[in-house]
């Protein structure tokens, strides 16, 4: 019975690392039809959408199931609630990816298009690798590693306000390029909520490792 037990538990864990490839997956592509204005890879992410949020339902069906049958000890009831919780966040950072991709096919309907500016393809590489740390630091439960993805928190932000201050100067110079510039500005605020997103798994990889609420995000 213990072994059922840990072996549903386990289950739980690969389930949530597979969620995060896939939204990992969701936000490469969406960075790169971003860059190439790719329609057709837009509206594939669009599409795949759907298996995120599958995804995330299936593994809180789980872990209800799980709490409700096996009443777990203090220590797996933490690690449970906390899937759900992160589960949660990957829906959400998968639903920014989704927006990402529709702003292509909007961009490509504006009077007159920008190339996306190097900040903002900066900014889609960090979010990618912040998304990627926090995965990793949620296998090896390294609450280090966790909390190392604070310090991005400026970072992000200032790459942001370069992102909005380029493309705010690219209206003024020809105002053909507004409504473009306008759906890239809210590209770069996407991102910047996708990375918090990241920090909000870091803090509960934090919870997990220490039964302590940590926030990290200042």
């Amino acid at each position: 019975m213990r072994d059922h037990y840990i072996k549903q538990l386990q289950s739980v864990h690969d389930d949530l690392l597979r969620m995060g490839s896939r939204v990992e997956h969701q936000l490469a592509d969406a960075i790169k039809a971003l860059d190439r204005l790719d329609i057709e890879l837009a509206r594939e992410i669009v599409a795949r959408d759907r298996e995120i949020d599958a995804a995330r339902n299936a593994i809180d069906e789980h872990v209800f199931q799980l709490i409700a049958t096996q009443q777990p000890v203090a220590t797996d009831l933490r690690s449970l609630l906390a899937a759900i919780a992160i589960a949660g966040e990957l829906e959400r950072a998968a639903d920014y990816a989704k927006g990402i991709a529709k702003k292509v096919e909007r961009s490509l309907q504006t009077p007159s298009i920008i190339e996306a500016p190097m900040e903002l393809h900066r900014l889609g590489t960090l979010v990618q690798t912040m998304l990627h740390t926090c995965l990793d630091a949620f296998v090896q439960l390294d609450v280090t590693l966790a909390r190392s993805l604070g310090e991005k928190d400026q970072e992000i932000d200032a790459l942001e306000d370069r992102v909005i201050e380029t493309l705010k100067n690219a209206a003024r110079q020809d105002p053909r390029k507004l409504d473009c510039a306008l759906l890239l500005i809210d590209t770069a605020h996407v991102l910047e909520r996708l990375a918090d997103r990241t920090t909000n798994i870091a803090e509960r990889v934090i919870f997990i490792a220490t039964a302590r609420a940590e926030e990290i995000n200042t």
